[in-house]
């Protein structure tokens, strides 16, 4: 059964047309006692993906793939990893993304497939100013 209605992946496949550069959901799991949320993250993923051929989801066992889960810096699964034609984005996801993380799965691949950031100038200019490595963590979860 989709998670997506088809009213959802018909607004989807609009807001995604944008998407010109390749986008890669590298999704980390572990098949044997991994988490219940590995079976819906990874169907949000190929539902995404099967909206936009720009979008390929590649799988990794988080136990298994050790050089690519130090690659990334993945400890946990599920995990998405987020590639912008092949560069690491450094965006990452953990859990299922339903829900409010939904959305912001969608922004990052936007951001991934266009390199268009949706923010005021005067934040971009204030971002620009950073001159230091940040480590920026953002938790999400339903009230």
């Amino acid at each position: 059964m989709a998670l997506l209605s088809p009213h959802d992946r018909e607004t989807l496949v609009h807001h995604l047309a944008p998407i010109s550069a390749p986008v890669d959901l590298v999704f980390f799991t572990q098949t044997i006692g991994g988490s219940e949320s590995s079976l819906v993250a990874r169907q949000v993923l190929d539902e995404v993906a099967s909206l936009n051929d720009k979008i390929a989801v590649v799988e990794k066992n988080v136990v298994l793939d050790t050089e690519d889960r130090a690659k990334y810096g993945v400890d946990k699964s599920p995990a998405v990893v987020v590639l912008a034609n092949g560069a690491d984005t450094r965006m990452r996801f953990y859990g299922a993304n339903t829900g409010y993380e939904f959305v912001a799965l969608i922004e990052a691949v936007l951001l991934a497939g266009t390199g268009t950031l949706d923010l005021e100038p005067e934040t971009i200019a204030k971002l620009a100013t950073i001159d230091q490595p940040r480590h920026v963590q953002v938790f999400t979860t339903p009230t």
